[in-house]
């Protein structure tokens, strides 16, 4: 084997590795040594700070601070953040700088320290954040007009439908409390003519009154205007912990799909509860066991989450009033809600929710979300 020529040695080649990296990062660098002299920099800090070779050789670093305190904002916090790190050897952070002309910087520091543990210095990293503040702005912007435009058209629909959702409130819940309460009527005339079965009477009570109480919160809680606060969310791990805490028996497993776009500008609470929603009627589809997969892909600039089962279907009649009717129930208890809930929760979020199912072979709920760009 050819011995490497004495300036190719592997050290002197990490050495130009590492520099090359340094001077191709898209942040700006400099190291400070255990002195407070700057011994490093690449080209892209003296970029940021508008800054020559020759303002930095043989300069200590208060001297070079004097020469950018003119271009920061927020010159308090910028010195506080130096104070820290050079009184505390051990000092590591990260903190916003703001410059006057409207640019905004992201500082690391970490204090460089050799195996045994002897303070060398310290390196400092200026990221430019700039767009990625102004989009963030912007999707904060976007989040507040569709905010404003549900509250509106929120307002109106209550307007439209109040007298005629109140009539057909009311024969709902009278209809749907008829069984829990007619259940307690029962074991109240059971507890009378066998005294000594009031164990079994008053467990049918005390369910048959959660049941109840269950159908009035469900009401209640879907009936009651709820504008959505759009937050940075990840999306797969949302559907994720739906998945982990959706009660159902062992004779009905899960097959998940995702891909890897994660983020979502959405209300998580209430997107969570749209999951919760069709995956429980997903369960109770299949009271002899089946099969619910779960997949979410991102195709032309929307969310398209897919929730499917292998359980008894919904008739075809009743699909095109789903989730129009907010009353409506396919359920033996509840008021059947659920549905209605999602089509409003995911319409104010600029989506939509779709179903297709076969008689005896299954349904498929699909989710749409908009990515806000």
């Amino acid at each position: 084997m050819d011995k490497l020529p004495e300036e190719d040695t592997p050290s002197t080649l990490r050495e130009l590795i590492l520099e090359t990296q340094l001077e191709l990062s898209p942040s700006g660098i400099t190291v400070i040594d255990v002195n407070e002299r700057i011994v490093f920099w690449n080209k892209r800090f003296l970029e940021i700070w508008g800054l020559t070779a020759d303002d930095l050789r043989n300069y200590e670093r208060d001297v070079v601070i004097e020469k950018v305190i003119s271009r920061i904002k927020n010159v308090d916090e910028f010195q506080k953040t130096l104070s820290d790190a050079y009184s505390d050897q051990e000092y590591q952070g990260t903190d916003l700088i703001e410059l006057l002309d409207g640019t905004h910087l992201e500082r690391k520091t970490v204090s460089l320290n050799d195996k045994e543990g002897r303070y060398h210095g310290r390196v400092w990293i200026f990221t430019d954040i700039t767009q990625q503040k102004s989009r963030e702005e912007e999707y904060e912007n976007y989040a507040s007009q569709l905010r404003r435009m549900v509250a509106n058209r929120t307002q109106e629909l209550i307007e439209a439908e109040r007298m005629a959702a109140s009539g057909t409130l009311a024969s709902e819940i009278a209809h749907d409390l008829k069984s829990p309460l007619q259940s307690i009527r029962n074991a109240a005339f059971m507890i009378k003519r066998a005294p000594e079965r009031i164990d079994v009477g008053l467990e049918i009570i005390e369910k048959s009154v959660m049941r109840s109480i269950d159908m009035l919160d469900e009401m209640r809680s879907s009936t009651r205007k709820a504008e959505p606060h759009l937050v940075r969310t990840n999306l797969n791990q949302l559907i994720k912990d739906a998945l982990d805490e959706l009660p159902r028996p062992d004779h009905i497993s899960v097959q998940l799909e995702m891909d890897a776009v994660e983020d979502a500008w959405i209300d998580s609470t209430q997107i969570r509860r749209v999951l919760d929603n069709v995956l429980l009627n997903a369960v109770e589809a299949m009271p002899d066991g089946g099969v619910i997969s779960v997949t979410k892909h991102f195709v032309e600039g929307k969310f398209i989450i897919q929730i499917s089962d292998t359980g008894i279907g919904i008739p075809a009649e009743v699909l095109p009033n789903l989730f129009e009717r907010k009353f409506y129930t396919t359920k033996p208890h509840g008021l059947g809600l659920g549905l209605s809930y999602c089509k409003r929760t995911l319409e104010s979020h600029g989506g939509s929710i779709m179903v297709d199912s076969v008689l005896g072979k299954g349904t498929i709920f699909t989710i749409e979300i908009p990515l806000i760009d």
